[in-house]
């Protein structure tokens, strides 16, 4: 199925750089687009859940701001609802745009906040330790000497991701306490360690695992075991089956064709690679990077941005590194083979 738009006014919204308004978008689902203070991703869809039997459900409520309360508060009033009736929120993963405003609907209505286990210990993690660009890993990436303090700044700000602790860890396959529902969540690794989605009959909350318009960033929830990138590949696998849902995405649009989205997204990535390993071959990875194509072109990355490309970058070296080990194991298990008979 191919991608479609099915909200008109979030369309036209994310056409236009606007926020879209309130906009029931299911039987008793309600999608609230939080703003958000920077202009080339305008705002969070967070979405409210209505249950007979235990009030309202929040999904990712969004940037941390006085507008952005006010704006779930009305929300809830269009709904005939308060923020008492609040009953629960749920994270999709640990950025500031999705988690930001969970201590406060907490501290204002007590409702439990629920992460997964991983992007708890992921938040533990950031608060503990300033770990964004330490010296030897700008050194194994080869940054100039003039570049590295814009790295550096990004360490002392690392505290700020961590903004709550859930009162409820996640795993996958779960099922969320929604009466009326059957919300379940789906461990989908590779944006950050610890993403979920959620799964219900009609629909598929995919926070920034697959969205319409945007290629999603890998490893951006800190340092994981395994490798982010082959992490993806196979958290596409898991959603691709749901096609028949609507996508409830964390920006842009809700839409429907899940599954040639996830081809798309999974084609960019692979193309990433390519160029790689084109580019590969002794360079350190700043020189990869450099070399590379970034929409908004490399002489334009700074701070975080430029933070982000390197370390997808080195990503996709490993990632190709740990291809070209598999490989060699098959070859030597095929000669191996061919000896023994």
């Amino acid at each position: 199925m191919p991608v479609q738009p099915t909200s008109d006014a979030q369309f036209e919204a994310h056409s236009l750089g606007a926020v879209p308004p309130v906009e029931q978008v299911a039987e008793g689902i309600w999608a609230v687009a939080t703003a958000l203070p920077y202009g080339h991703i305008p705002y969070t869809l967070s979405y409210l859940i209505r249950s007979s039997g235990a009030g309202v459900h929040l999904v990712d409520p969004g940037w941390n701001s006085d507008d952005n309360w006010v704006t779930l508060t009305n929300a809830l009033r269009a709904m005939d609802a308060t923020p008492n009736d609040l009953a629960s929120v749920t994270v999709t993963h640990l950025h500031p745009d999705h988690v930001g405003l969970a201590e406060r609907v907490r501290a204002e209505t007590g409702a439990p906040v629920a992460v997964h286990r991983l992007e708890q210990a992921a938040m533990d993690a950031f608060a503990s330790s300033a770990a964004i660009a330490d010296e030897g890993q700008l050194e194994r990436w080869g940054v100039p000497d003039d570049r590295r303090p814009e790295l550096r700044a990004l360490a002392a700000a690392s505290s700020e991701l961590r903004v709550v602790t859930a009162d409820v860890l996640l795993d996958d396959g779960d099922r969320l306490d929604v009466a009326d529902r059957d919300l379940r969540v789906i461990h989908t690794p590779g944006h950050t360690n610890g993403h979920i989605c959620l799964v219900d009959t009609d629909v598929v909350l995919t926070g920034d695992h697959v969205l319409p318009t945007i290629y999603p960033g890998l490893g951006l929830g800190g340092a994981t075991e395994g490798n982010p990138i082959a992490d993806y590949f196979a958290s596409l696998a898991r959603v691709r089956g749901l096609d028949d849902r609507e996508v409830l995405p964390g920006h842009s649009y809700r839409f429907r064709g899940l599954a040639e989205r996830c081809d798309a997204i999974e084609a960019h990535h692979r193309r990433r690679s390519s160029e790689v390993a084109e580019a590969a071959g002794g360079a350190s990875v700043w020189e990869i990077a450099a070399s590379l194509t970034w929409t908004a072109g490399w002489a334009n990355l700074h701070g975080f941005y430029v933070q982000s490309a390197l370390a997808q970058t080195a990503m996709h070296v490993e990632y190709l590194r740990t291809l070209g080990r598999a490989g060699r194991t098959r070859e030597a298990s095929a000669r191996a083979t061919a000896t023994d008979a």
